[in-house]
């Protein structure tokens, strides 16, 4: 663990944005000094933020009842030919 990942200085970083954050009152621009301070001393770059979306529980049921509902051998070339002889 890096110097700036550690416990401690993250209770401070967490303290200083607790005071300092400008929806707090505080000085936005300070805040805007404090964190890029604090980004310079942690060692790992920024890395984009990913958001899996789950699918909804509805959305799952639809999909089950597609599934039901399907005739059977739908879409399926060899039933095709089966009905044509």
């Amino acid at each position: 663990m890096s110097d700036g990942e550690s416990p401690r200085n993250r209770e401070e970083f967490r303290r200083f944005v607790f005071v300092h954050h400008p929806d707090r009152g505080g000085d936005p621009e300070t805040f805007a000094a404090g964190v890029a301070a604090f980004r310079q001393h942690c060692s790992r770059p920024a890395s984009p933020v990913v958001f899996y979306r789950k699918r909804t529980v509805l959305a799952q049921l639809l999909e089950q009842l597609r599934t039901l509902l399907r005739k059977p051998g739908a879409g399926d070339r060899t039933s095709e030919k089966r009905a044509r002889r």
